[in-house]
């Protein structure tokens, strides 16, 4: 998607925070926190950041020998990558032309939601008042980019059903692509264990979610960086997104 606004759901103190070029970023374990305190599966994500493997039956070699060393049976792996839980996230939402109606130019027309995103956001982050409107995501984009000379990474997060074993799910996370490859040996390294902090449930599709990642840093806390806020935006009640939002700047 190529987002037309993004918007980022919060308190109006700390969305005006953004708005006056200080970002917050969490370890990715807050959400995992934030689902075992909420039992709120929205928000929170137990998920996160980890890789979940159905099996009929595993047979486990030694890679040097090719001993079978021993048998798994059927049932569920959860696999947790190193560091993955204490690279530093932010997340915002993006929305594309399909949320935009009686459009006259870039800078005039409304935003309108449907009822099911507004139930969604509504659902999953419970403590949300407001929400920052960023109407040139590009330009957001480019802002977050210089965050305290920091390497950062950012996409849209990728959505599989994690009830099955998705096999473009396992190429994006050893390639970078999606696209399904045959008779090709992949292998996840260290360095790109972000990938994993990309790719959630189908279940929270509806979320539309955009992330940042810092790549170079590993926190156990929040931490806020410091960046240039430029985009044109609004901060508004969530409420007032029930209507079609009329835009002209």
């Amino acid at each position: 998607m190529t987002p037309r606004f993004m918007i980022k759901y919060g308190k109006e103190s700390h969305l005006q925070q953004i708005v006056n070029g200080k970002v917050r970023f969490s370890p990715s374990q807050t959400y995992i926190k934030i689902e075992e305190a909420q039992h709120n599966k929205g928000q929170g994500d137990l998920l996160e950041g980890k890789m979940k493997l159905k099996i009929e039956r595993a047979r486990l070699h030694d890679p040097d020998t090719d001993k079978l060393i021993g048998v798994l049976p059927a049932g569920t792996i959860l696999v947790s990558i190193q560091d993955v839980n204490n690279m530093p996230v932010f997340c915002l939402s993006q929305y594309g032309n399909e949320d935009i109606i009686n459009y006259v130019d870039d800078s005039n027309y409304k935003i309108a939601l449907t009822r099911e995103k507004l139930e969604c956001i509504e659902t999953d982050f419970l403590d949300a008042t407001h929400a920052l409107i960023i109407l040139e995501p590009e330009k957001f984009v480019d802002n977050m980019m210089h965050i305290d000379s920091h390497s950062i990474f950012n996409d849209e997060i990728k959505y599989y059903d994690y009830d099955i074993n998705p096999l473009q799910m396992y190429m994006y996370l050893t390639t970078g692509q999606t696209d399904i490859q045959t008779n090709t040996s992949i292998s996840m390294i260290y360095e790109n264990r972000y990938r994993h902090l990309l790719c959630k449930d189908i279940s929270f599709s509806k979320q539309q979610e955009y992330r940042f990642i810092v790549l170079d840093e590993l926190i156990s806390g929040a931490v806020f960086y410091t960046f240039p806020f430029t985009s044109s935006h609004l901060l508004v009640p969530i409420k007032e997104l029930k209507n079609p939002l009329k835009i002209s700047l």
